[in-house]
């Protein structure tokens, strides 16, 4: 029984890690699903060479943190794989114990797997580990989120205007291409041609390289306002 609830924690452990790994990467401006993609991969050493993993490779923060779950993983994997052998050495020749043994661990992975994977518990999980990491490091603090990488310096990201409330065409965007609005408060997102008022809290979508989304954010307040 001590066996299994070791490794129902290491499995805990490494499906967190992940969770926190994305959710970090995440506030560099890594999509969220390239970014969990990419930390499962260094966790479990798989090594993907992806066009994706030059979106990581190319990026100091990044790398950082890859290397620290590649390091983890590794360690997480030698204990998984040690406690197995323990467990079983210790049950004998007995086939029936064994029986038993590989049981309650196939039981144990099947019901951690089970409450790790529940949605509503992942969403809290990662609204959580964000709000920790982005009062205690430096990530996020570009002020603005991406949310696709189109190419080398070309993606889509969402900024958060905090000015006073104005018509959309006079809005300064730093030579970006505004697609869409999301208005404050709200999930739906709107064609950015049916929206004629921007307001304080509202998401813009926009397309542009890099040096323009950080133009964008400095000329909206964003750095000092989260600071």
């Amino acid at each position: 029984m001590a066996a299994a609830l070791t490794i129902a924690i290491l499995l805990a452990l490494s499906v967190s890690l992940v969770r926190i790994g994305a959710v970090a990467m995440r506030l560099t401006g890594l999509p969220e699903n390239i970014a969990r993609f990419q930390c499962v991969s260094a966790l479990t050493g798989t090594g993907f060479t992806t066009h994706e993993a030059e979106m990581i490779a190319n990026y100091p923060i990044r790398r950082r943190i890859v290397v620290v779950l590649m390091v983890l993983g590794n360690l997480g994997l030698i204990s998984i794989a040690s406690t197995f052998i323990v467990a079983f050495v210790r049950t004998g020749p007995d086939t029936q114990h064994i029986a038993i043994q590989a049981a309650i661990l196939a039981a144990t992975i099947a019901v951690t797997f089970l409450v790790l994977s529940n949605k509503s518990l992942d969403r809290g999980m990662c609204a959580l580990i964000g709000h920790v990491l982005l009062r205690t490091t430096s990530l996020g603090k570009d002020g603005y989120h991406r949310i696709l990488q189109i190419g080398k310096d070309l993606s889509i990201a969402e900024h958060e205007y905090f000015g006073p409330e104005i018509p959309t065409d006079r809005l300064d965007l730093e030579g970006e291409t505004l697609l869409a609005i999301r208005p404050a408060g709200s999930w739906q997102t709107t064609a950015a041609a049916d929206v004629k008022t921007l307001r304080p809290g509202d998401t813009l979508i926009l397309c542009g390289d890099e040096a323009a989304h950080k133009a964008l954010a400095r000329h909206f307040g964003r750095d000092e306002v989260r600071n």
